[in-house]
């Protein structure tokens, strides 16, 4: 009985211990099951495609960037990259181990890299990259190198060269600060934009970076079968996608008015930026920055040399001076001065004062620029000859925080929200500014330095001209901008042309007594003997403008620049614009360490304006009969016929 109880204990055990093992077999195929289409599903799936059917993008064509009337500044070519199919490589390299090192020594006597590098960049990309797509491994190619890759092609199959759309700035530097540049997408852009992937090109600055979204396009595809050797097989058309390329972008620009400015740049070797704009609507006409760069080295992988060439510049070329640099206006802040002035009553259009070339304010002794003075002068005479003394009574007259006031609602102090990356908002003093931002009490005599445009206080040459082009146009403060048309692609290949609206951001209720006499000072500054914007003087062309210099160091005394080192010469201004009656056109010079506004700065103005208004300059009269004359006048082609 005992014995049969053993037997009927150990037959259970074994029934359990085959339950058990049936059990874990069960959950160990269930655990491998979860493994390979859960955690794994990734990995199988990217094999599965590779080995049956892979996609392969066909990237979009960006779109083209043009000047004001369709002249190409930024379109594309076609280029060359090599790619490493690492599906083809795999087995290569299983059946034979040193068909990886042959391939390396191959490419590096093409590309003319060391096997080192080459395995690096290996090593470091096909980590980061799906087993399925190819790894690039060089772009750029000469026309050379692609034949001898392709001669090679049968014992290298993994080898794919791959015509490319590369971007291309067929003027080189020209406006390259507005245009900007392209660029590979970084790893915190990814981050931000979850619809761009690894390799992406996208813009960087400028244009190119503001309106990325219009120009870039979508990418198509094509769908390929592959055998597990992975030998490609045939397309499979039904899966194509048709790449939709990027929209066509008009700029504002006019592009002989941007080759004058640069060329007066770099033939005179000159720092510093010129901007010209529509007063009537916001356009920006030109926009140079000097010293430049050319876009198209930008757009490419920096070898080291070049890198270390454009970082160690000292001139930033990569800065945008238009918009970004930062500068004591001088004497064309007399221009807000004299506004302020009029419009508060501090001083009238027959307020006059003695100028005797130096005098005494809250107990202090200011200079005028001229050691002998200027006498007895009124506003339009001190526009004129820019007289120190008589802006240094206004000021004492109005206070900070009044000019302050004026100087902020003609553009100081605030960004404009121009359609470019980078602007800068400047400063503009005031006493709630030195007791939170300087945690001090402001000084009246402060004030009198302020008046005549130094001190604590730093434009840009954009808002300067937004300032000149609000006196221009009678007050209104548009909205600059560099962009003119968008010609978005629709389904059915067609174009539809939106316009970038003009926007006036606010309007400055100046009064009309202050303007006008103004306006008769700034005429004065450029056409009446004695001026000091005489040298943008025009015969024919009624132009009106404001010069300004700047000391960068301390002077005691009158002491003249000239010969000093370049970062201690005075900055150069003019600010303009034309015509007086029906003012079209703003121009703002600005000349680094350039010395005097009336002769470094003006002689730029003054090309940019015989280029705009050629046929007046000419003395050629205007067939206002003419249909065709009176619409090239509404364009802005033409200015209306003077009557002063």
């Amino acid at each position: 009985m005992r014995v049969y109880r053993d037997d009927q204990k150990f037959l259970q055990f074994r029934i359990n211990a085959v339950l058990w093992a049936i059990v874990a077999m069960f959950v160990f195929l269930a655990g491998s099951f979860w493994f390979v289409q859960g955690v794994q599903a990734e990995k199988y799936r990217g094999l599965s495609e590779a080995n049956a059917l892979r996609e392969i993008e066909v990237p979009a064509k960006r779109g083209l960037i043009m000047d004001r009337r369709g002249k190409i500044l930024a379109d594309n070519r076609p280029a060359y990259s090599l790619e490493i199919d690492k599906v083809v490589l795999k087995p290569l390299t299983k059946a034979d181990p040193n068909h990886r090192a042959r391939l390396f020594e191959f490419l590096s006597s093409v590309l003319a890299i060391p096997p080192q590098e080459l395995e690096a960049r290996w090593n470091k990309q096909s980590n980061t990259t799906s087993h399925a797509q190819p790894f690039i491994l060089a772009e750029e190619l000469e026309m050379g190198q692609v034949a001898s890759l392709q001669a090679e092609s049968i014992a290298f199959p993994e080898i794919n060269v791959v015509p490319k759309q590369r971007r291309n700035y067929p003027y080189s530097t020209m406006a390259a600060h507005v245009l900007g540049f392209i660029g590979e997408v970084s790893e915190k852009e990814l981050e931000q934009n979850h619809a761009l992937k690894q390799g992406d090109l996208i813009g960087k600055r400028g244009v190119e970076l503001m309106y990325d979204n219009f120009l870039r396009g979508q990418s198509g595809a094509e769908y390929w079968e592959y055998d597990a050797d992975g030998r490609r097989l045939s397309e499979y058309a039904p899966a194509r996608k048709t790449p939709v390329p990027g929209d066509n972008i008009y700029l504002t620009l006019d592009f002989e008015l941007q080759r004058r400015a640069e060329q007066y740049f770099a033939e005179n070797e000159m720092v510093g930026a010129a901007v010209a704009l529509d007063p009537r609507n916001g356009e920006v006409l030109a926009m140079a920055s000097s010293p430049t760069f050319n876009p198209n080295v930008y757009s490419k992988r920096f070898t080291p040399d070049v890198y270390k060439l454009i970082t160690s510049n000292p001139f930033k070329i990569e800065l945008n001076r238009a918009i970004q640099g930062l500068y004591s206006p001088g004497s064309v802040f007399k221009v807000v001065m004299a506004m302020a002035g009029l419009s508060e009553g501090a001083i009238g259009p027959g307020t006059v004062f003695n100028c005797g070339g130096s005098a005494i304010f809250r107990g202090r002794r200011f200079r005028c620029w001229r050691r002998e003075g200027h006498g007895t002068v009124n506003v339009e005479e001190a526009m004129k000859k820019s007289c120190d003394i008589f802006f240094y009574n206004t000021g004492d007259r109005l206070g900070v925080d009044k000019i302050h006031d004026y100087a902020n609602k003609l553009t100081f102090g605030e960004i404009s929200h121009i359609d470019l990356d980078g602007e800068r908002a400047g400063l503009v003093p005031s006493t709630k500014w030195a007791t939170e931002k300087q945690h001090r009490k402001w000084y009246p005599s402060e004030t009198i330095s302020v008046s005549i445009g130094q001190g604590p206080l730093i434009v840009t040459p954009l808002q300067v001209a937004n300032m000149i082009a609000a006196v221009a146009n009678g007050g209104k403060v548009f909205q600059p901008h560099v962009v003119r048309f968008v010609d978005r692609v629709q389904k059915d290949g067609s174009y539809k042309r939106f316009r970038v609206p003009n926007r006036v951001i606010h309007q400055v209720d100046l009064a009309p007594a202050a303007i006008q006499a103004v306006k008769e000072g700034l005429w004065k500054v450029v056409n009446e003997e004695g001026g000091t914007g005489g040298n943008a003087r025009i015969e024919g062309l009624d132009i009106s403008g404001k010069t300004g210099t700047v000391q960068v160091i301390a002077q005691h005394g009158w002491v003249k620049t000239e010969g000093l080192p370049f970062k201690y010469k005075d900055h150069a201004w003019f600010a303009s614009f034309a015509t007086l009656n029906s003012p079209q056109m703003v121009v703002v010079v600005f000349i680094e360490h350039g010395g005097h506004g009336g002769t470094d700065a003006a002689p730029l103005a003054k090309l940019l304006y015989e280029s705009r208004f050629r046929s007046q300059v000419a003395g050629s009269t205007l067939d206002l009969s003419d249909p065709e004359t009176l619409q090239q006048i509404k364009e802005g082609e033409l200015p209306l016929p003077t009557t002063r």
